[in-house]
């Protein structure tokens, strides 16, 4: 009885040496205790009309929280995680999905509930009108947003400070294919003159077109190259599409801008019909779509290659993980997905905590080299307006074999004289 009646007292009395203690400690913050798990937010088409590509990013996106989450002592990555699973202190990498249908009025419910479930950064995979609806939300609640297929060079007008786009801009592709062009110079392919392809898109499409067109005129005249002028452009939609019109001789080359399945088919019916007299390369957010065209002839400038993939070491061994995960090959738009994914990943890995303003500041310090990427770039750095500044394009050439890259020449294993 005695021991149960002094227990109130021996309990005010610790509590008591407790409240002490902590105001003679007051200036010594606690240490703070890692969370178990951390979550990304996954925008992605699973229903609709580009389902097929929000599998796949999806798919890539699984992958690159699988790589963060899972330890492979017996194939290495090299990738600037911490020893051991998870993130730094063996936070684990979760995976929320939001299903946008291709629709940018769904947007701001989607991202909102993700980031509502806990997400604290964002990745997409979609259409540029979708990424402009995202660029918004993204900057309205505060959060990163690591976009793994825009290319338009008309987000940097949006003055969006959490819209990171880790592809090579349209700007950067027009660049890439007229680098490769100049490699003619002094040869009997020398070009002389730039002709632009191009469908007649509304709308975001329709703005990124004439982003291009502009890009190719100014770029080209930049080169020393003479310009068709905006009054002799190709079409690639309409009765005319992919008919020269007697508009191209010796000398020339045409830069097609293509947007959609039917219009990279018209860029590649133009080349066949200019075979021997001038080279057409693809640009553009549908160059990807050359795969599915019959007797592919036109060249194209990618922010990918599976060729190159097959002889990059870290790409071999995730392309390997993938094919073993899911039982079929890394796709194109699964590997902008597992990159814009693991981006987003490294930089929460190196924020000063999980909060979505502290991996806002990560992802913009990020510095990610060449030999952490599965990508033909120089790695992952961003500039102020979101562009990767390490990002880098490239030309392909079909070969009965696919594609094959074909510049940079550092890069490349086909000599350029097959053109």
């Amino acid at each position: 009885m005695l021991t149960r009646g002094l227990r109130p007292a021996v309990t005010a009395i610790v509590l008591a040496s407790a409240l002490l203690m902590s105001a003679c400690t007051g200036d010594q913050k606690p240490t703070a205790t890692a969370p178990t798990s951390v979550a990304i937010g996954l925008l992605v088409p699973t229903s609709g009309p580009n389902a097929q590509l929000g599998q796949q990013a999806t798919l890539g996106a699984k992958l690159a929280v699988e790589v963060v989450n899972r330890d492979i002592p017996t194939k290495p990555l090299p990738l600037p995680l911490g020893a051991g699973v998870g993130l730094r202190n063996g936070t684990k990498l979760t995976l929320l999905t939001g299903n946008t249908e291709s629709a940018p009025e769904k947007i701001e419910k989607e991202a909102g509930k993700l980031i509502d479930d806990g997400a604290v950064g964002l990745v997409l995979a979609d259409t540029i009108d979708v990424a402009l609806a995202t660029s918004r939300v993204a900057d309205l609640q505060g959060v990163s947003l690591v976009d793994g297929l825009s290319t338009s060079d008309t987000f940097g007008d949006l003055n969006r400070t959490g819209h990171f786009r880790i592809q090579p801009t349209d700007r950067r592709e027009v660049t890439t294919a007229l680098d490769l062009l100049y490699r003619q110079k002094g040869t009997d392919k020398q070009i002389k003159r730039i002709v632009t392809a191009a469908g007649s898109p509304t709308g975001p499409l329709g703005d990124q077109v004439n982003s291009l067109k502009t890009s190719i005129e100014d770029l080209s005249q930049a080169a020393g190259y003479d310009v068709a002028g905006k009054d002799k452009i190709l079409p690639l939609t309409g009765s005319e599409a992919g008919q020269p019109n007697g508009q191209v001789q010796k000398g020339d080359a045409v830069i097609a801008v293509v947007t959609s399945p039917a219009e990279a088919g018209a860029a590649n019916d133009l080349a066949v019909k200019l075979k021997g007299t001038a080279p057409v390369i693809a640009v553009g957010p549908a160059v990807a779509a050359l795969d599915a065209v019959k007797n592919p002839t036109a060249l194209r400038a990618s922010g990918w290659s599976s060729e190159f993939a097959a002889r990059n070491p870290i790409a071999q061994v995730i392309g390997a993980m993938f094919e073993q995960a899911f039982h079929t090959k890394l796709t194109e738009v699964a590997a902008d997905a597992f990159m814009a994914t693991l981006t987003l990943a490294l930089a929460m890995d190196q924020s000063v905590d999980y909060s979505k303003q502290a991996v806002r500041n990560a992802v913009q310090q990020l510095n990610l080299p060449a030999t952490q990427t599965i990508m033909p770039w120089n790695g992952v750095r961003f500039d102020g307006n979101g562009v990767n500044q390490l990002a880098g394009g490239v030309v392909e050439l079909r070969t009965q074999n696919g594609y094959a890259l074909i510049h940079p020449a550092e890069l490349a294993i086909t000599p350029t004289s097959a053109l």
